[in-house]
């Protein structure tokens, strides 16, 4: 059976987190979001998987402030039976203090690969159902040369240099909040909502560093800018990233890409997660097309959902 422990316990347990957002401090800054935390681990400690999750309502959630969440566990290639009795005892837990439902995002593959299989491979066989995945993109800076490799994204970042724009990484709070208007408006515009206030992000700064980039037109306005987390020490995360109306035909979203992909190899940064193209499964074409013509690979994150009662 599975036991509620508390966070010393767990991360004794568990000292390395797979991803930052499951980390024991990135759950608590994010705590007034649910009811409760709880981490989960076999009573008997058999079992090298545990489960740090919240509780809103009669809804177990992993993540529940997060773009995915998922398991701990104490080493990647443990055996898949040892995932499947965890599984069990998750929903025998979930019956017991009746809760109705389970959901689970999964991490991409670019966090944890192997393990990641397996445990895909357990929740649908243990009966999770899972929506249409969402597609998510990342660059391995590691074959990144300095440019574009497709004809076309060389074009338009040669066209962004002949308008003389201008790239760089800003600690202007002022700047800070012009660049979050910027990009509030952009995902407004195309109907992507947004969902943290700046606030959140510069309260997240307290847990690792939070980097806010602008590209500047000729005449010193802020037409395109991203927001990247540095969360561990091989991946940085997008957390958000636009331009605007001006922006767009001075291709400033070619020019700020390519020099943070500069940035971030020169700073020892092997990924880039660019986070996903889709919204609830549904593919965001042309968010899609710009990301894999500007070097990014395609992968799969899915959403699990579990209503135990129902086993």
């Amino acid at each position: 059976m599975l036991a509620e422990v508390d966070r010393v316990t767990f991360e004794k347990l568990f000292p390395s987190d797979p991803h930052p957002f499951i980390s024991g401090a990135f759950c608590e800054l994010n705590r007034s979001k649910v009811d409760s935390i709880i981490r989960l681990v076999d009573s008997a400690l058999e079992i090298p998987v545990g489960l740090l999750a919240g509780i809103r309502r009669d809804t177990l959630l992993s993540p529940f402030s997060a773009p995915f969440g998922g398991f701990h566990f104490r080493r990647d290639n443990i055996y898949i039976s040892e995932i499947d009795k965890f599984l069990k005892q998750l929903a025998d837990y979930a019956k017991s203090k009746s809760l109705r439902r389970i959901e689970i995002i999964t991490p991409p593959d670019l966090y944890h690969g192997s393990f990641n299989a397996k445990a895909i491979n357990s929740l649908i066989r243990h009966g999770y159902q899972t929506s249409c995945p969402d597609i998510t993109n990342w660059v391995d800076l590691a074959v990144f040369n300095g440019g574009y490799s497709q004809k076309n994204s060389r074009e338009y970042f040669r066209q962004a240099q002949r308008n003389k724009l201008q790239f760089g990484l800003t600690q202007d709070p002022i700047e800070w909040d012009e660049i979050y208007n910027l990009i509030r408006i952009n995902r407004a515009k195309f109907g992507r909502p947004i969902f943290m206030t700046l606030d959140d992000i510069i309260s997240t700064g307290r847990l690792w560093p939070v980097d806010f980039f602008k590209v500047v037109s000729e005449n010193k306005q802020i037409i395109a800018a991203a927001i990247f987390y540095r969360s561990s020490h091989e991946i940085c995360y997008a957390v958000f990233w636009g331009d605007n109306d001006e922006g767009r035909p001075l291709r400033a979203m070619d020019y700020l890409l390519l020099n943070l992909f500069s940035h971030y190899k020169a700073a020892g940064y092997r990924y880039m997660d660019l986070g996903i193209s889709t919204e609830s499964g549904i593919p965001n074409e042309g968010l899609l097309r710009f990301k894999e013509s500007h070097e990014s690979v395609s992968s799969l994150r899915y959403r699990f959902v579990l209503e135990p009662h129902k086993f």
